[in-house]
């Protein structure tokens, strides 16, 4: 029996609902490993079919959704007469309330979304795409390590995608680079990573209103979209409003401009991921003498 391992086949961008944290948005790096005998090429599985079938399976089925535990007491989840799923998820700090197409939620068995639900979900789907001679299945489901640089957790929705980003809640696990005249600067990137901790970042045009639950404020968006209709009602506390759609380019804008409001006569240049390898710079501030010149400075962060 041989095996054959391929790291980084793909990365799954979702959000999930947790019992005191509420929605999360998440990033997984997906490794892969296959055992069998060898096929007739002297293969266990060719690479390029690995990259066509396993791939697009996972992609398909896990990234950009919101996963749920189906299991949960705090979850109801029910279909309209309208095919549209009605989900309401009750925790400590109020209210999730979303209304979506049914490709926009995953539901996992258990009480909670974790690593290893995901796992053994991954291996059931990934079973039925491989060949026969492949006879033992081995997932793996990691962050990216970004050591001891600071990273937030938010989720979203874009209206205007033509592609899965509509869907209204899923999300990201992001690292973000902030260089202070030339400098990386890890008391900015801390201040945004924890401002965006557990984040929904919502669009202002998208918001119908501000209501009431149980007397804890909660913001409800609506929009629609090519897939169908969506609706969502968050806390107010967990969201984060901006006059944009919060695509990553618009999102370090924002983030640049708001650096050099808070500290003026500075010059700012943000590197924000959207969760694994890709992402936006953008750059706002009043330009430094000594830099423009010589352009950006390196050396060691400023705290």
């Amino acid at each position: 029996m041989a095996t054959l391992f391929v790291e980084n086949l793909t990365v799954v961008d979702f959000s999930y609902l947790h019992a005191k944290r509420g929605m999360v948005g998440e990033s997984w790096i997906v490794d892969l490993e296959l055992s069998g005998d060898l096929d007739a090429q002297g293969m266990v599985f060719d690479f390029g079919r690995i990259k066509k079938t396993v791939k697009h399976t996972v992609d398909e089925r896990v990234d950009h959704r919101l996963l749920v535990p189906a299991d949960n007491d705090q979850l109801d989840l029910h279909t309209r007469d309208d095919g549209h799923l009605a989900l309401t998820w009750r925790y400590l700090a109020g209210e999730i309330r979303m209304v979506t197409p049914a490709g926009g939620v995953l539901e996992l068995p258990g009480h909670e979304i974790s690593k290893a639900g995901v796992t053994l979900y991954l291996m059931d789907l990934i079973r039925d795409a491989v060949p026969d001679n492949v006879s033992e299945i081995h997932v793996i489901l990691r962050e990216q390590d970004t050591g001891t640089a600071p990273f937030y957790h938010y989720s979203h929705g874009l209206k205007k995608h033509d592609g899965n980003c509509q869907r209204i809640a899923h999300g990201h696990r992001s690292g973000i680079e902030i260089f202070e005249n030339g400098r990386r600067s890890r008391y900015w990137e801390k201040l945004w990573a924890d401002r965006w901790e557990d984040i929904y970042i919502g669009t202002r045009e998208d918001l119908e209103g501000t209501y009431y639950v149980e007397e804890t404020p909660h913001h409800r968006f609506r929009y629609d979209a090519p897939q169908g209709h969506f609706e969502l009602v968050i806390p107010e506390d967990h969201c984060y409003l901006v006059d944009c759609d919060s695509t990553v380019e618009n999102l370090a804008e924002h983030i640049a401009g708001e650096l050099a409001r808070e500290a003026p006569g500075k010059r700012f240049r943000v590197r924000a991921f959207e969760g694994v390898g890709k992402g936006a710079i953008a750059e706002a501030g009043e330009d430094n003498p000594r830099l423009a010149k010589g352009g950006w400075l390196t050396g060691s962060s400023v705290f």
